[in-house]
């Protein structure tokens, strides 16, 4: 596992297979979204307004997503690691001293939506967010977090993993 370096041979290849994945996908985010807007849909003020913002999505559900737009590099984004299965990178609003999100290229809505099929799939997305969190300095714990649906405060309708660490975490989380 290595870092992915910004503007290199790997970045331009990124950004073909991400055309190549999505083309045909009905993921391109509206030309109207722009970079400040996306990251006022992912930067909430505070607990309530997470939960609000997840029952926003739910009912939009299906519709272009932030992710859709990191994948296919009309959206800046630090990224950590990068493969053709999946994307690490920095969350624009962070929870927590370190805090990334590792998200499959291919486009599963939620973590109940997956089927048998994804299980390696899955297993990649774990032992991606495991060596990443290495590289970011998380020798002492972290937590790996995935929101599911409407109650889950799930407010970015792709799959992703949120590692959060660098910190003391609390129990229970919510």
């Amino acid at each position: 596992l290595t870092r992915s370096a910004p503007g290199g041979p790997a970045a331009a290849a990124l950004e073909r297979a991400a055309a190549g994945a999505l083309a045909g996908c009905a993921l391109a985010a509206p030309a109207w979204l722009t970079c400040s807007a996306q990251r006022a849909l992912v930067a909430p003020r505070g607990p309530e307004e997470e939960v609000e913002k997840a029952q926003r999505a739910a009912r939009e559900a299906g519709a272009p997503t932030v992710f859709s737009r990191i994948l296919d590099g009309s959206l800046p984004a630090d990224i950590l690691y990068q493969d053709d299965k999946c994307v690490a990178f920095r969350d624009v609003a962070p929870q927590a001293p370190v805090h990334f999100l590792v998200i499959p290229r291919r486009p599963i809505p939620r973590i109940s939506c997956v089927t048998e099929s994804d299980s390696q799939l899955l297993g990649h997305l774990l032992l991606v967010a495991s060596q990443t969190a290495k590289l970011e300095g998380l020798s002492d714990g972290y937590r790996v977090v995935i929101n599911d649906g409407r109650q889950g405060a799930q407010s970015v309708y792709h799959l992703h993993l949120h590692v959060l660490g660098g910190r003391q975490m609390r129990w229970p989380p919510g």
